[in-house]
Formats: structure tokens, C-alpha cells, sequence
């Protein structure tokens, strides 16, 4: 494919064998699935915003019941909804402004929240005015997203904010303690 693909994001359910990714140097949807021969292919099924401003799709998310994906754009800060029911022709249906150089984005497990961070990479990142370092909160209902907290890294002095994982410690520190116990069962075994 051409461009650079930054984030490929596969559908959760055990059923959905595709994943998702867009380009970096186009404004494309990617769909990386597989066809009736079980071969793995890859091929465009949607623009991004308009073709010809290159808005620089940045991250995606899927929502956990493998209907929304979410684009994020860092040259206009827009967040866009695509109805993926049927994952070879998407359909955007919903998008707004988040802010200046939009980055990264996380769905909650029940899809009724989206947070956005701001900060690409350092070098990267926009000057002035546009140089705007958040992390957002948004509620969904299904049909538009409401803020719900805003933090500004620059007036926090917190930084650059890139990717965030929310509730993912007690996750790794399930599979930590389990790890814990396997080794511990192990030691004793000897």
C-alpha cells in the first residue's frame, strides 16, 4: 500500500478476520483482510476528510463492538466517525474539531468514551498558537461527542502527552501476578 501506515487496529470479535490502518502520505482507509482463499489482502475502501489537503490520519480505534472505527487527523485536529458494519465499504458518519495537531485516540470497552491526546513527536509537533498539548475526555452516545475534562499539558507543565492506556495496570498486573504464581508453582515443583 502506498503512504506509511502508522496503526493497523484488528477487530475484536473472534468472527471478524480484518484489521484497519490508514496511511500516513495519503488520506486513506485500509482494509487488511482475508479472501475466500484464506490469502491476506489489502486495498483502500475510504477517504479520509478532503483527498486533496492530505489531513494526515494519525491513529484509529475500533470500537469494541466492531462498529465505529475513529480517525484521528493531525493537520486539521478532526476526529471522524466511520460506520464499519460492513468493513469493506465504510461510511463516515459523524466528525468534529478536537484541536490543533490531534494524535491519539482510546475507546472505552462499553463505547461510551473516546480520549484524545495531542503531542506527535517533539520535533514534529506544530509551533505556536497551534502547538496545543491535551489530553481530552468525551462522552458518546451514539450520535455526537461532548467533552467531559480537558487538561492542558503546557499550563500543567506535564509535558507531551502521546498515547495513554487507561485501566490497562490492573490488565498487566492480572497477567503479572498470574506469571508470579505459574513461577512460584514451578519452583515448588522442584
Amino acid at each position: 500500500m502506498p503512504g506509511a501506515p502508522l496503526e493497523v487496529r484488528c477487530a475484536w470479535d473472534d468472527a471478524h478476520n480484518y484489521c484497519f490502518t490508514t496511511a500516513a502520505l495519503t488520506s486513506k482507509i485500509w482494509l487488511i483482510y482475508t479472501d475466500d482463499k484464506g490469502e491476506w489482502q489489502a486495498k483502500a475502501v475510504a477517504d479520509i476528510g478532503e483527498p486533496s489537503k492530505v489531513p494526515l490520519p494519525v491513529d484509529i480505534s475500533i470500537s469494541s463492538d466492531d462498529k465505529l472505527l475513529w480517525v484521528d487527523t493531525f493537520m486539521d485536529g478532526n476526529a471522524r466517525a466511520f460506520d464499519i458494519s460492513d468493513p469493506h465499504r465504510p461510511k463516515q458518519v459523524y466528525e468534529t474539531h478536537i484541536g490543533a495537531q490531534l494524535n491519539m485516540a482510546a475507546s472505552s470497552w462499553d463505547g461510551k468514551r473516546l480520549y484524545f491526546t495531542s503531542s506527535l513527536l517533539g520535533n514534529w509537533d506544530k509551533k505556536g498558537k497551534d502547538n496545543e498539548q491535551y489530553l481530552k475526555g468525551y462522552a458518546w452516545d451514539g450520535k455526537a461527542l461532548k467533552e467531559g475534562f480537558a487538561i492542558d499539558f503546557t499550563q500543567e507543565k506535564l509535558g507531551r502527552p502521546h498515547q495513554m492506556r487507561f485501566g490497562a495496570y490492573a490488565l498487566y498486573k492480572s497477567v503479572a501476578e498470574a506469571k508470579e504464581g505459574q513461577r512460584l508453582a514451578e519452583l515448588n515443583g522442584r
